[in-house]
């Protein structure tokens, strides 16, 4: 089953993420313009922004989910369906991002190029780009492979206390990782499995692929409490503009 198709259960388990709401916001709010968010997935980025007042718009290519989010934030939102490897919205926009690890769908280069692309052609001149992902851990991608792993703390769902158990399967010729969620509901395993893909993405290779696509990076960070990315972080942001 694909982790994509059930937006309760989504929702429940990022319901206190928390941790990039500051950053995203002070940048929302210092471009004062028109936002776009990138796999916007059930809305949990979206309320934040329109509460500064802003216009806000979300791209997902999950049905459910979009109908999901529309069912929490009504017409204060403005939810397409798209593709962020391939979308023409004929606008453009002052603060575009692409929030936590969502990037890392793009399977192949050639779907990070096509993504970048988009997002080129709808930055305003002045606008900002925002994106943030895993720094590739040799840790956990090469786990044992036929173990289950922690992958949440808790979160109540249907009325049980829940957590993600997960299995990973890492190619490093694609990088690809293949992932499939189990739910411990109670303290029992539910025999529902969920299965998603992501392609990892070293920094080096995100330089690359920001020079070529024609953006200028402005800022780099190891996690959201601003520290310089390096060896030691976890994660990899970008803060870009066009030229």
């Amino acid at each position: 089953m694909d982790i994509y198709s059930n937006p309760q259960l989504y929702d429940s388990i990022h319901e206190n993420y928390k941790w990039d709401l500051a950053l995203i916001k002070t940048l929302a709010k210092k471009n004062m313009g028109a936002v776009l968010e990138l796999a916007s997935g059930t809305g949990r980025l979206a309320y934040p922004i329109i509460e500064l007042g802003l216009d806000y718009t979300g791209l997902d290519s999950s049905k459910e989910f979009l109908k999901f989010a529309n069912s929490k934030l009504g017409d204060k939102a403005n939810f397409i369906f798209g593709d962020m490897r391939k979308f023409n919205l004929e606008s453009t926009f002052d603060f575009i991002f692409i929030g936590f690890n969502s990037f890392l769908h793009n399977l192949t280069v050639k779907d990070a190029k096509s993504c970048l692309q988009c997002v080129l052609k709808h930055l305003n001149p002045k606008g900002k780009f925002l994106l943030s992902i895993f720094v590739p851990d040799p840790e956990f991608l090469y786990r044992d492979a036929n173990k289950l792993y922690p992958a949440t703390d808790f979160f109540q769902f249907e009325n049980s206390q829940c957590r993600i158990l997960e299995t990973n399967d890492y190619d490093p010729g694609t990088q690809i990782n293949k992932l499939t969620w189990y739910i411990e509901k109670n303290g029992k395993m539910d025999l529902k499995k969920y299965n998603y893909s992501m392609r990892m993405f070293y920094p080096h290779e995100m330089d690359i692929l920001f020079q070529e696509e024609g953006f200028i990076i402005e800022d780099k960070f190891g996690n959201y409490d601003l520290c310089p990315l390096g060896q030691e972080r976890d994660m990899q942001i970008y803060i870009c503009r066009k030229p």
